[in-house]
């Protein structure tokens, strides 16, 4: 192991709770969940709602890939060697599913509720969070949409032992090289999507094929290449090998290259021109974080709203697809008249939708994702075996 200068810091044993990157999970998620309003259409004026699409650009799409990144910084930031992959894998499903299961009979009974027909193969895959790899982002649009990402993290998850191994046989002055390699295999997805893949049956928007657009955002091994980006910024940060590049600056990447993404045709717009500088964000938290400095994303209140952020992502999309259905009118026959609202309305409506939203997050992780992981993520300790008893002498 190198020698680390005071800058690069490793910490021992490495934090796992890096407290900055669990502050800003809250904040990219609030992309996400506006950018999901928008495609609502809550306005009586579609105009509105359009321009609200056009408002959120491609923030929502970079808060997706900053997670996956964050995904595979964090596992790899937060593995023992003492771990085994049955209990890696135990803790991962733990954590995911008991979440996921909730969040799925809430989507079905919303469903039953607003009268939304049901696409039964779509919700029987999402069900078992294999609906991702089905190339086509219609079979997705079903239920809970937002768990498809939870589909892509199970094979992350399921990969990670292996992709542990190969990440750790790099050699510390090689991995700024594998970084670079796995980012630029990012950046070709969308050319590989546009070149190889048909360019029919169109997408409504985008200007892209079910297929192309499917192969770059949804498929769960595209999505994985974000993960190992991740897992190899953990590595370049512990073995000491991190640059001088400290968290505002890195933000200053992010911010510009989001507005030289706009610019772009659709695909690039998703995750392409964005990895990089989220990666280099997520790698300057966690540095700021392991050396003490910490940042205000690192408060108390900051790191309590993104422990709800799995929860919250859970529960909000159905919220806001079927919440205000359930205020809307119905016809002579029962059928839903969806309501709309105007500029004031539409923007009570959402702002409800995210309080809502948020009170739900709650009692998801406390009711459920805290009682379920302290319980049952570990194995339990087995009980030293008691002594025999002693046979008393005849």
């Amino acid at each position: 192991m190198p020698t680390t200068t005071p800058h690069t810091a490793r910490p021992t044993p490495p934090a796992p709770n890096l407290r900055s990157l669990t502050g800003l999970r809250f904040l990219a998620l609030l992309p996400v969940f506006l950018t999901h309003a928008a495609f609502e259409g809550v306005f009586t004026d579609p105009r509105k709602s359009w321009d609200f699409l056009d408002a959120m650009g491609s923030a929502g799409y970079a808060s997706v890939s900053f997670f996956f990144i964050l995904s595979g910084f964090v596992i790899t930031w937060s593995y023992r060697s003492t771990d085994t992959t049955r209990r890696f894998w135990r803790r991962r499903a733990f954590r995911v599913f008991p979440n996921h299961l909730v969040a799925y009979v809430f989507a079905v009974a919303l469903m039953l509720a607003a009268g939304t027909a049901f696409d039964v193969p779509g919700m029987v895959a999402q069900l078992f969070l294999v609906h991702a790899w089905v190339p086509d982002p219609l079979f997705i649009d079903t239920g809970n949409t937002v768990t498809w990402s939870l589909g892509a993290d199970v094979a992350f998850y399921a990969l990670f032992p292996v992709l542990l191994l190969l990440v750790n046989k790099i050699k510390p002055t090689r991995l700024w090289y594998a970084a670079g390699a796995v980012a630029l295999l990012v950046v070709a997805l969308p050319t590989v999507a546009l070149t190889l893949l048909p360019d029919t049956p169109a997408m409504a928007v985008g200007g892209v094929s079910r297929s192309q657009y499917w192969f770059t955002y949804f498929f769960p091994l595209s999505r994985v290449v974000e993960c190992v980006l991740g897992m190899l910024m953990a590595r370049i940060v512990l073995t000491g090998k991190w640059i001088r590049l400290g968290v505002l600056p890195a933000a200053a990447l992010v911010a510009v290259g989001y507005v030289v993404a706009q610019q772009l045709p659709f695909l690039y717009r998703l995750s392409a021109v964005l990895v990089v500088p989220l990666a280099l964000l997520t790698a300057a938290l966690a540095v700021a974080d392991a050396e003490g400095r910490g940042t205000p994303l690192g408060s108390r209140a900051m790191v309590w709203l993104g422990e709800l952020s799995f929860a919250f992502y859970l529960v909000h999309q159905v919220i806001l697809a079927y919440g205000h259905v359930l205020l809307s009118p119905r016809d002579a026959d029962g059928g839903v008249l969806p309501r709309t609202w105007g500029t004031a309305g539409g923007i009570g409506m959402i702002a409800l939708s995210f309080v809502v939203s948020m009170a739900l997050a709650w009692l998801l992780h406390n009711g459920v994702e805290k009682p379920v992981m302290r319980r049952w993520s570990r194995p339990r300790r087995q009980a030293a075996p008691r002594p025999p008893a002693k046979v008393p002498a005849t």
